[in-house]
């Protein structure tokens, strides 16, 4: 009996790899999932932006599980992804020390980075905004009253819209903080012009088990978010794309932290095909004016993190919805 077990068990294996594509056939307008292969070793990555000038250009950071930080710049070639330069991360003429969780292009120059706190090492959550040569302009810290209610995992993803006075940051935690409700993590949004943070909550899936890992602004101002959980495919339960609507400008919550409202999106998993793989669990997510999402599968250092791609109609994203702002009652 257990030969005959085994036997079973390599056919039905053999199966699965040879027509693993046919497990999740692809029909016209549907999202496609390739995987995207670095001329150059390339690991930890943790967050992703898009260049509004460049389709072919991305640029990513790693996390602590590789020093010292700095911005990759990708070219984009069908199915390559070329590292054409590093950018280390510089301040006061030094390598910063950073927990790099996220990053953002700016429309004017340079970028917008998240820096995950260490609460017992005493290192703050942070933005930074860096120049396109990769120095540090400025620190900015999260408010010293939401900062005591911080734990072990905080910022994690960063996306940034607009321009001069009408430009804001968004900043999504990465887990629930001591003062949220169970099932409820913190979104924040900074405005540079003015210096004023606001805070919303945003309503997980699960009470439990999931987080927010990356935000990407779309064309009309609303974003997209990434809420997950911690384990890789074959193994995880939820990739789940949800859109959100942001105030344009602050003032709108009066001191309070209003529940936001989400639309489902996209369903990672029904779409994921079998041949991107298993390993590294998803951190990082950037939008494309184009209508192309990618997505970065952290694989904590090892070498093994995956690029991938889902092309998406734009317009399908445009007209879900026409409202400017979604606050739950």
């Amino acid at each position: 009996m257990p030969s005959m077990m085994r036997v079973f068990s390599t056919i039905l294996l053999s199966l699965v790899l040879a027509g693993c594509n046919a497990l999740n056939p692809l029909r016209k307008n549907e999202i496609s999932c390739q995987t995207m292969k670095s001329d150059l070793p390339w690991g930890a990555l943790s967050g992703l932006s898009s260049d509004t000038r460049r389709e072919n250009r991305l640029y990513a950071v790693h996390d602590h599980n590789l020093s010292p930080p700095e911005i990759l710049v990708m070219e984009l070639e069908r199915t390559q992804a070329h590292i054409i330069d590093s950018i280390p991360l510089i301040k006061a003429g030094q390598a910063a020390e950073y927990d790099l969780e996220g990053i953002a292009r700016r429309q004017e120059d340079g970028f917008w980075l998240a820096s995950e706190g260490k609460p017992g090492r005493k290192r703050p959550n942070l933005i930074l905004r860096a120049n396109a040569q990769g120095q540090v302009q400025e620190e900015i810290p999260l408010p010293s009253g939401l900062s005591r209610n911080a734990v072990k995992a905080g910022l994690e993803g960063i996306a940034a819209w607009g321009s001069g006075t009408k430009e804001r940051v968004a900043v999504v935690f990465q887990r629930s903080w001591k003062d949220d409700p169970r099932g409820q993590v913190k979104i924040g949004q900074y405005w540079p012009a003015t210096g004023q943070w606001e805070f919303y909550r945003y309503p997980l899936s699960a009470r439990k088990g999931l987080g927010l890992s990356s935000i990407s602004f779309l064309n009309d101002g609303s974003a997209l978010v990434l809420e997950r959980d911690n384990r890789p495919f074959l193994k995880a339960r939820t990739k789940q794309l949800y859109r959100i609507f942001l105030p344009t400008t602050p003032g709108q919550t009066e001191g309070h932290y209003p529940l936001l409202n989400k639309q489902p999106f996209l369903d990672i998993l029904s779409l994921y095909p079998m041949v991107c793989g298993n390993n590294g669990k998803l951190e990082g997510m950037t939008t494309t004016p184009d209508g192309k999402i990618y997505l970065v599968a952290d694989d904590d250092g090892d070498g093994s993190a995956r690029l991938l791609r889902m092309e998406i109609p734009l317009t399908r994203i445009l007209h879900q919805n026409a409202q400017n702002v979604g606050f739950l009652p």
